[in-house]
């Protein structure tokens, strides 16, 4: 796919699983031109699954014999990969080919560019991070996210995709700040990250200003949501 011919001043909203995806009214921001990008296990969630998805970054952990995933993903017919790096082979398995055969079509592997990304507590902050960092190389006009985020003091937000509330059994970080991989201390790396980029202005963080929302003092420094946006969404 050629990214940056495809969406030259368009608008590109990706959808994460950060609490924020259910707090926020982002369906008021998505006009008929709207190029919508999500990952892992958006289609547990309908408000995201009732939308026309143009790009999905597909996850370790989704089942690929979820009807559907597999009835959307054929309906819609986005670009669909996985990332190379975080895939574990399971590209190799039956199951995946099988999935790639109800989809009738072969699914690609893909590494993002990130440069020193790796060696930043900013690497923990997960899937939606390297989807923002996917869209900056295009040549999109606005680049709105939601559900990306991080967690409350208390951990007691959900997850938007699956519902879970809190930490997991399997979530080794349990420190919400003070550590170098506490969730502060990530998300704010991330963003951080994100606003070192030249051109950052395209960015418009819509769970800004929500309590779980860590991101919020560095995007409202260097790429602050818009006041109409702000007003539609909230």
């Amino acid at each position: 796919m050629n990214f940056q011919r495809k969406y030259t001043n368009k608008d590109i909203l990706i959808i994460g699983g950060g609490t924020s995806t259910l707090d926020r009214k982002w369906e008021n921001i998505v006009k008929p031109d709207t190029f919508i990008w999500t990952c892992n296990d958006f289609y547990l969630n309908d408000r995201v699954r009732k939308q026309n998805i143009d790009l999905y970054q597909l996850a370790y952990t989704t089942d690929l014999t979820d009807e559907r995933l597999i009835k959307k993903l054929s309906e819609n017919k986005p670009f669909v990969y996985y990332e190379v790096d975080h895939y574990r082979g399971k590209n190799q398995t039956n199951e995946f080919k099988r999935f790639e055969e109800k989809l009738g079509t072969g699914i690609p592997g893909m590494n993002i560019d990130m440069g020193d990304f790796f060696y930043q507590p900013a690497q923990k902050s997960g899937a939606v991070l390297r989807l923002i960092l996917l869209a900056l190389v295009t040549n999109a006009k606005n680049i709105y996210f939601v559900g990306f985020d991080g967690f409350n003091k208390e951990f007691s937000n959900a997850h938007a995709f699956t519902g879970h509330i809190g930490l997991k059994d399997t979530d080794h970080r349990r420190d919400y700040d003070g550590t170098a991989l506490s969730y502060v201390n990530v998300f704010t790396d991330a963003y951080n990250f994100l606003a070192n980029n030249k051109t950052c202005k395209r960015l418009q963080n819509l769970g800004e200003g929500l309590e779980y929302n860590l991101g919020t003092p560095v995007s409202k420094k260097w790429f602050p949501l818009r006041t109409e946006i702000y007003e539609a969404v909230r």
